[in-house]
């Protein structure tokens, strides 16, 4: 495997399993799609929870810089990355109460406009009438590749200065191409490569922080590309439940996201 977990977790193969016992259904038919929880992709900065071993979320082994999967609590190695496929992208205006208020979601029905109408305080958050923040924010479906036989889908939430970044990868997959059946170089859905996404540290004058950096890998196999163009389908159809989680730490201020990240 490309990405190495680093808190311990015991490893499972699949196994033959009786058809009879598989054909009575899993147990799960009455489940809904707000019954699920779609992880979500974190960076692991140096005021983490999962970092500190007097609070419960802490993860023996966690690392700054580390990638940490919400649902799962698994950690991934940062330095040597995570394999994803990017499968749909949405960009999202989520009102938040602020950390200093007690924190909390409250909205993600807001469009690019209500920004119009917001204050900047002096850490660069853009702040509502009625106190509350307002978060550009760009959501990427993805599917984390630990394992080609058990991919799974993630949700990789970018704020504050890791829009720049956002910015960059958007060109990056807006500009890549494939062959049609004619022989034309057409432009790629976003499932067509794997991408492996890491974490690198940047700083200015105020803070340092753990950034990202992302490098293009190959064609995505066809099994694959199919399960990724599902996973499109359902977050285009909206289909896709995503339960908004405040993340425990700010990385910079929104002032800051046009800081250079190379890839």
């Amino acid at each position: 495997m490309a990405s190495k977990k680093v808190a311990e977790q015991q490893a499972s193969d699949l196994i033959p399993f009786d058809d009879d016992l598989l054909s009575q259904g899993t147990g799960l038919e009455e489940a809904q799609s707000g019954d699920y929880a779609i992880p979500f992709l974190r960076i692991l900065q140096s005021m983490s929870p999962q970092l500190k071993k007097s609070d419960g979320k802490y993860i023996a082994g966690a690392e700054e810089g580390n990638f940490f999967n919400t649902v799962s609590e698994s950690v991934y190695d940062g330095t040597e990355g995570v394999l994803i496929v990017p499968c749909a992208y949405k960009k999202k205006y989520i009102e938040w109460v602020t950390r200093e208020n007690g924190g909390g979601f409250v909205s993600d029905a807001h469009d690019a406009s209500s920004l119009k109408s917001c204050k900047k305080d002096d850490s660069g958050r853009f702040i509502m009438e009625n106190g509350n923040q307002l978060a550009e924010t760009a959501e990427y479906y993805c599917i984390l590749v630990e394992d080609e036989n058990s991919p799974e889908q993630v949700l990789l939430s970018l704020t504050s200065s890791q829009l720049g970044f956002s910015r960059r990868w958007n060109t990056m997959l807006n500009n890549a191409r494939v062959l049609n059946k004619a022989g034309d170089a057409v432009q790629a859905p976003m499932f067509s490569f794997t991408y492996r996404l890491k974490t690198i540290p940047q700083s200015n004058d105020q803070y340092s922080w753990m950034g990202l950096s992302i490098d293009k890998e190959g064609q995505t196999s066809m099994p694959l590309a199919t399960a990724a163009l599902d996973f499109m389908k359902a977050a285009r159809q909206g289909t896709v439940q995503v339960q908004q989680e405040q993340e425990s730490v700010s990385t910079t201020t929104e002032e800051e996201d046009e800081v250079d990240v190379p890839f």
